[in-house]
Formats: C-alpha cells, sequence, structure tokens
C-alpha cells in the first residue's frame, strides 16, 4: 500500500481479505503480437478506497515505469479503485460477461485462489520463474498462488500479528528478553501482572481467529487440510487441542487475561471499528501484553501515546520454540487478468511495481511488509524496537485454510465457527464437546458452505 507520481491517468484501491481454492489455468505470457506493439491503456484494479498516499505512489511508479520501459512510453495506465465490498461481483460479471475486466487486478491473498480456480487469472508460471526477484519471496506466500506447480498471481504485501509489550515495564518487571515458548509468555504474563497490579498480563480475545490459529499451529496443528480433493477439519487432533486449549487458559487456568474480552475482538466488540477493548487497555496501560499487528500502531496513539516511546514486538511464541509458531500472512497479491490481450506489458507493469525497492517503499507507507525475505532482515526492520519483532513473524507464515472457498462463511456471523467455540471455552463449556461440535461445523461448512 503506497504511492507517487504520473503522466498518467490513475484511479484507486487496497487490501487484506477472504476465499479460496481449487484452480483452472489460461495461457502464459504474450503472444507475439501483443509483445511487438505497445498497448494504448492499460487498466490496474486496486482494491478499497482512494488514499492519496498510495495514489503519488501509484503516480511515480508509473512515471518511472514509462522510463524504465520505453517500449511503452505512451501508454495510459488506468488505476480503478474497487471497493473490497464490491471486488469479487465486479470480477465474476467481467469474467461471465467477457467485458469491463482489468489488465492487472490486485486481490486480497485470501481471494487469489478462488479466482485462479474461477479461470478469471492467467498462468504466470514462466515470467515469475524467469524474474529475478523471484528467488526472494517468502515461500509460504508465493505457495498461496500456485496451484500443481503453476503459478497465478504475487505476493506483493503482507502482515502478521505479534505481541505488542511495554520494553520500560519488561526492564523494571526484570524480563530481559522477549519469551519464545508458552511457559515463557504465561510466566512473564504474570510477572508483569505482580509487578504492576491492577493490569492483566496478555488479552485473550475470544473472537480473534487470527490469534488462535497461530497457538494451534504453535503446536503443530492445523485448522483443517485438504485430503482428496476434500477439507477436512483437525481442530481435534492432540495438536490443535493443545493450542486450543492454551489460548483458553491464558482465562481460565493462568487468569493472565481479562474475561471482559470474552465475545469480544482485539478491538472491542464485533464490528466496531477500534479502538476499544484489549486494544485500548495496552495503549492505557492495562494491559501489560497485546496481540496485533504493526497497524494498529496509529489507533494506539488515538488512545494515548504516554508509553508510544516504549512499543515494541516479538513474535508469537510457539509451544516449545525456539522459532516463532506461524502467523496468519494477510495481503494483497498481484495477478494478470485472463481477458487481457497485452500480458507482456502486464507482467512488465506488475514486475516493476512489485520489485524489491517499490514494494518495500510501499509496504512500508502502509504498515505491512514486502514479501520479500531479504527485505525481512534489513537492518531497517532489525535496528526497530517496534518493526523487528513482526519482520521475525513475517518469515513464519501460514494461510491455509483461511483462503479456502467457504472460511469466509465459517469466519463470518453466520457461523463464526472458532470465535463461538472460543467464546464457549472461556465461558467455561466442556472441552471435548465443545471442541468436537466446532470440528463438526468447519469441515461441513468448509466443504458446503453451511453446516
Amino acid at each position: 500500500m503506497k504511492l507517487t507520481r504520473s503522466a498518467a491517468t490513475i484511479g484507486t484501491a487496497v487490501v487484506l481479505a477472504g476465499a479460496a481454492a481449487g484452480v483452472a489455468g489460461c495461457g502464459s505470457s504474450s503472444s507475439s503480437s501483443a509483445a511487438a506493439s505497445a498497448p494504448a491503456k492499460l487498466t490496474v484494479w486496486r482494491m478499497g478506497a482512494s488514499v492519496p498516499s498510495q495514489v503519488t505512489w501509484m503516480n511515480g511508479v508509473v512515471a518511472q515505469f514509462h522510463k524504465q520501459y520505453p517500449q511503452y512510453k505512451t501508454t495510459k495506465v488506468v488505476v480503478d479503485w474497487i471497493p473490497w465490498t464490491d471486488n469479487v461481483t465486479d470480477w465474476t460479471n467481467a469474467l461471465t460477461s467477457g467485458k469491463g475486466g482489468p489488465d492487472i487486478t490486485e486481490l486480497g491473498n485470501t481471494e487469489t485462489p478462488e479466482m485462479a480456480s474461477q479461470g478469471a487469472l492467467a498462468n504466470i508460471t514462466s515470467e515469475v520463474n524467469a524474474w529475478s526477484d523471484s528467488s526472494q519471496i517468502i515461500a509460504g506466500n508465493l505457495a498461496n498462488d500456485t496451484i500443481g506447480s503453476s503459478h497465478y498471481a504475487v505476493p506483493w504485501f503482507g502482515g502478521v500479528r505479534g505481541v505488542w509489550y511495554n520494553k520500560a515495564e519488561f526492564a523494571a518487571a526484570g524480563i530481559t528478553a522477549p519469551p519464545t515458548t508458552w511457559s515463557a509468555l504465561v510466566t512473564d504474563a504474570k510477572t508483569l501482572m505482580a509487578k504492576y497490579p491492577g493490569t492483566y498480563g496478555l488479552g485473550a480475545p475470544s473472537d480473534y481467529d487470527d490469534a488462535i490459529v497461530s497457538f494451534i499451529w504453535g503446536a503443530g496443528g492445523q485448522v483443517a487440510v485438504q485430503k482428496n480433493g476434500k477439507w477436512v477439519a483437525e481442530l481435534t487432533s492432540p495438536q490443535s487441542e493443545a493450542g486450543i486449549k492454551e489460548y483458553a487458559d491464558l482465562l481460565l487456568t493462568d487468569k493472565v487475561s481479562s474475561p471482559t474480552y470474552i465475545g469480544e475482538t482485539e478491538i472491542g466488540a464485533p464490528g466496531t471499528a477500534g479502538p476499544g477493548g484489549a486494544e485500548e487497555d495496552f495503549a492505557l496501560g492495562k494491559l501489560d501484553m497485546y496481540i496485533d499487528g504493526p497497524w494498529a500502531e496509529a489507533q494506539l496513539a488515538q488512545v494515548s501515546t504516554k508509553n508510544k516511546a516504549q512499543w515494541a514486538s516479538f513474535p508469537i511464541p510457539s509451544q516449545n520454540g525456539p522459532n516463532p509458531a506461524p502467523a496468519f500472512a494477510g495481503g494483497s497479491d498481484l495477478g494478470v487478468w485472463v481477458n487481457s490481450k497485452y500480458k507482456a506489458a502486464d507482467w512488465s507493469l506488475i514486475s516493476y511495481m512489485n520489485d524489491t525497492p517499490n514494494a518495500t517503499t510501499f509496504a512500508d507507507s502502509q504498515g505491512f511488509f514486502p514479501e520479500f525475505s531479504s527485505s525481512l532482515t534489513s537492518p531497517k526492520y532489525a535496528s526497530s524496537q517496534l518493526l523487528s519483532g513482526f519482520a521475525k513473524a513475517a518469515g513464519y507464515t501460514q494461510i491455509s485454510p483461511l483462503n479456502s472457498t467457504n472460511w469466509g462463511t465459517a469466519d463470518t456471523s453466520k457461523y463464526n465457527i472458532i470465535p463461538n467455540m472460543m467464546k464457549a471455552l472461556e465461558s467455561g463449556a466442556n472441552f471435548q464437546a465443545t471442541v468436537s461440535q466446532a470440528n463438526t461445523y468447519l469441515q461441513d461448512v468448509l466443504n458446503t458452505g453451511s453446516e
């Protein structure tokens, strides 16, 4: 999410979304005639609302693109900003009618597999394999854009959640390094509560899939896996149950989380824009550690900047360390629309938008990270008290099944399967019965779209 100037016409949009699975293929690269003649116009669909900083970044990249590729110096680049609520409808209408589609489209990374399965994206395998920057793409993120051995998009930027903490409070409590295991996490939370009476050590909101799944993954479990073309829910595996229990026990047994977070997201009541809930409590110093992404900084600052200079982060610990628990990688991808007549020009613009310098400046401006492993270890992030922990977490990511076609149905108000499971557990429901029921519901919804 970043931008600059141009002689081109610019529209607007941004991402981070949900849906997906399967695949169909379409032709790769461009025909010789398309490559030989510059298109008069390329249409780029960006997701979200027009934001000045993004328009500025995009304008600048287009201007640079015209200089970098003189064969396209007269090509007008038109950027249309598509609301997130409209994007699937607009893609579907363009695909079924064969009209009005883009040449290049941004997609939420959880949307990419589904759009590829519908045949909406061109096969860009040869372009990606020949791209000098491709070897640095975080493998797990590129895998989301790959079906079989074919690539249908490339990652652009992403974000992960980690644990926010107050560096000065850690030092005063005698905690010399962030925890890397669950036991150390709980011990540190209790130590902070003892040092700062009246606080809670770590928030565990029940309506917070992205945190809960990290605990499942951190024990070596999976939410669901695909077998023989079907989704098989695995919430009841010993590893997954260990992660679910650990998260619930932050409230029930360890008592380091507040009961007020039952039924809440990280920013309070579901559907609220925040700040509120655990987020607000952390900003006010009532909560010692808080799980969220680096993008939360602006909202935290709305509540209070008193401790801003001490805010820092570390990855969500795994059960036994030393590596972090995998974090859900939310972000955006870039793909070539299947009906575009100018695939060579499309790829040229995508690869320029997404080269290491441009992807990095864009991600930095939006509070996200570029999709290149080399960037995550750069001194810029390593030396940042706040970003270093998130950058480390970004190297350990997973997406599936949060990119499955029916995940949005399983995860929204209609079913809300994992949040309802955790809400029941944190309210004292029987563990085995509750998890077993959630597992059955999840498998049914992932496969059929309903319980």
